[in-house]
């Protein structure tokens, strides 16, 4: 197989990667944290917090890096009655249901529960503001056991009921691990890509799937390097480098919004931020590129080498963008890395 039809290859792959899409959607009561839910999941800013209405009028989508998360309105209302409510709002379509609630459970949460269950639809169950979790005299192992046994009087004893914080990022992650266990392979990926690590398991996973991004983009970069780099003798793909860096950039979360919330402001991390802004540009990569001398050198030397040069300059291309871009990860992964530390240190509230 040629270099040009392996690199066709392998950007096929990947083009079929980026089309996975995930969809989960959340339902419950109005005030139960589900704006701040999905949120913190996802680590962006997508929906307005802090803002209760009585009534969500129309479900509302919130996009980021593949992932798609809905609130829906009311199930049963006079607006939207329980026998078009399925079909309006395409629930069955939804990869997985989270119901959402900070205090008793609802009936109407229960009636849709029931309803979708016995269509096949996996829903978990969220009790969300588990800071609020408190009542004088009994034990918070007590109070967490009345919530689940109140869940499995409603909707049965199998459901799956997880306790979360959005203000202490309780919770977090045994959720997030839930919803990928839930999800098929292919969409574990994309959920792992979206969503925000809480752990250095978490985090390590998204590194694992960058490096697998490095190691394919280098592969058709080698076969397809179209543009000259100034003052050295190989070309590579820029477009191709410029796709990398920033699917690394999303699948860490480094937005240039998130990266301007306090916590990325603390000196010791100004270095890795700025290389993470200013790397991710053409501009940026050139300046990678130019540091790639030792490679640069050993593709010169291989000019000289009858029909075996032209190979070994193509491994070689394959080697200056794998370098590259590992480069770029090891800054993005060691920036995130720091920040998740420093969180983790800070003492979680009760």
């Amino acid at each position: 197989m040629s270099l040009v039809v392996a690199a066709q290859s392998i950007r096929e792959k990947l083009t079929a990667e980026d089309a996975v899409h995930v969809s989960i959607a959340l339902f419950g009561q109005p005030g139960s944290g589900k704006s701040s839910l999905i949120n913190r999941l996802t680590g962006q800013k997508l929906a307005a917090e802090g803002v209760r209405n009585d009534v969500t009028t129309e479900r509302q989508d919130y996009e980021w890096n593949g992932l798609t998360l809905v609130d829906l309105p009311g199930y049963d209302t006079s607006k939207f009655p329980a026998d078009e409510y399925l079909s309006r709002f395409g629930v069955m379509k939804f990869d997985l249901l989270l119901c959402v609630f900070d205090g008793k459970f609802h009936e109407a949460d229960s009636a849709l529960f029931h309803e979708v269950s016995r269509r096949g639809k996996i829903c978990l169950f969220v009790r969300n503001k588990h800071d609020t979790l408190w009542q004088d005299g009994m034990e918070l192992g007590e109070l967490e056991q009345e919530v689940v046994d109140n869940v499995h009087q409603q909707v049965g004893g199998s459901a799956e009921v997880f306790f979360t914080s959005c203000r202490s990022n309780t919770g977090l992650d045994e959720l997030e691990q839930a919803i990928k266990r839930r999800l098929e392979p292919a969409k574990q990926e994309r959920w792992v890509r979206a969503a925000k690590a809480y752990t250095r398991a978490f985090l390590f996973e998204k590194k694992n799937l960058c490096e697998q991004r490095v190691t394919w983009t280098a592969a058709i970069s080698a076969a397809g390097g179209t543009i000259p780099i100034p003052g050295a003798n190989f070309a590579v793909d820029l477009p191709i480098l410029l796709s990398l860096f920033r699917f690394v950039r999303d699948t860490y979360g480094l937005t240039d919004r998130v990266l301007a919330t306090k916590e990325y402001a603390v000196p010791a991390l100004a270095p890795m931020v700025n290389g993470v802004i200013r790397f991710c540009s053409t501009e940026g990569i050139l300046m990678l590129l130019k540091q790639c001398g030792s490679l640069v050198a050993a593709e010169q030397f291989a000019k000289y080498v009858p029909v075996v040069g032209t190979v070994i300059a193509a491994s070689l291309g394959f080697a200056v963008t794998w370098k590259v871009g590992s480069y770029y990860l090891d800054d993005c992964h060691k920036l995130a890395a720091a920040v998740l530390d420093a969180r983790l240190q800070v003492p979680q509230e009760k």
